[in-house]
């Protein structure tokens, strides 16, 4: 199950004996736990149990069948769970029916192999650009401004998907533009844009042969308080990634295997389909290149970051 079609599904009344909230969005695991505690009003004090880490199954099982007070439900949340899950998998063959069990992870870790079958998974993955536009678009309605579709697409570029991020930065354009419309411009001037989307927009720049738009990009990166070293380190990895993603047919474990999140891979697909993969070695080699002058002492880091972005731009 998505994380969006979770409000409809507990609208419903007819929840599961057991979930498990999984992905890479913290926003949206918060709001999915956020769901399920909604299920303990209007007694939360009575009917909401979050449990971290516990020692063990019967901890769990234990606070499951429990009977909810003044309300229809008890909910019970556990965290960090490493203990056997025997227990639990007895319990959910015949689970309380008043009772809903919520496991929260960013992934799975294997002692919940015995059980997963018997949990409903609520993807909590980064949403599709189209639905964050549309979330965008509501919530800033709710501050009672409106925001163009570019400045919103801008935002999640800046912001690199993150909702946490997004939903931060949203309010505080919504302050500085009560009752009014929301801008590109007032995205670019009061949102700070991560390194990693500074990256890409260098990146870009290449892949498009705009000298003028990458030293303009450079000298906001020089500028963010990076050191060059760590720069080109990222510029590396960036790049090497490109090239793996470009070489590389779909797998279900590239995003794990590359040390990135799923996003980052969608992203980096996207953008090697500007390069060939023969111009992604000879910039993953120029890089590795400057690298070794600058620890050799031929070339300061400045010169080589500088140098390494004119190259990849005249290849």
């Amino acid at each position: 199950m998505l994380f969006s079609d979770l409000k409809k599904h507990l609208q419903t009344g007819n929840s599961e004996p057991a979930y498990f909230v999984t992905g890479e969005d913290a926003f949206l695991l918060q709001s999915a736990l956020n769901m399920f505690r909604a299920l303990a009003e209007p007694m939360p004090d009575f009917n909401l149990n979050e449990l971290n880490s516990p020692e063990s199954s019967a901890v769990i099982t234990e606070s499951c069948e429990s009977l909810p007070l003044g309300a229809d439900k008890r909910v019970v949340i556990v965290r960090g769970c490493k203990a056997d899950m025997s227990g639990v998998l007895k319990y959910l063959e015949n689970p309380c029916p008043s009772t809903v069990l919520v496991f929260v992870s960013e992934k799975p870790e294997k002692n919940f192999a015995q059980i997963m079958s018997k949990l409903t998974v609520v993807d909590c993955s980064k949403l599709d650009k189209r639905t964050v536009l549309k979330w965008i678009a509501q919530n800033t309605a709710k501050f009672g401004s409106s925001i163009t579709e570019s400045a919103a697409a801008l935002l999640i570029e800046y912001c690199a998907g993150d909702m946490s991020r997004i939903s931060a930065e949203l309010s505080k354009l919504c302050s500085y533009r009560y009752g009014g419309i929301i801008g590109e411009e007032d995205v670019a001037a009061l949102t700070a844009p991560t390194l990693d989307f500074k990256i890409f927009a260098l990146s870009e720049t290449v892949a498009s042969k705009q000298p003028k738009k990458a030293a303009l990009v450079l000298k906001n990166l020089t500028e963010s308080g990076a050191s060059p070293v760590m720069l080109l380190g990222m510029l590396y990895a960036h790049f090497r990634r490109l090239l793996y993603v470009s070489i590389t047919p779909p797998y279900e474990r590239m995003a794990a295997d590359l040390g990135v999140k799923d996003y980052a891979v969608k992203k980096a697909k996207e953008q090697s389909a500007r390069f060939t993969p023969a111009k992604l070695k000879k910039i993953c080699d120029s890089l590795q290149e400057a690298d070794y002058d600058i620890k050799s002492g031929k070339i300061t880091d400045k010169t080589a970051l500088e140098l390494v972005v004119l190259r990849a731009l005249a290849m």
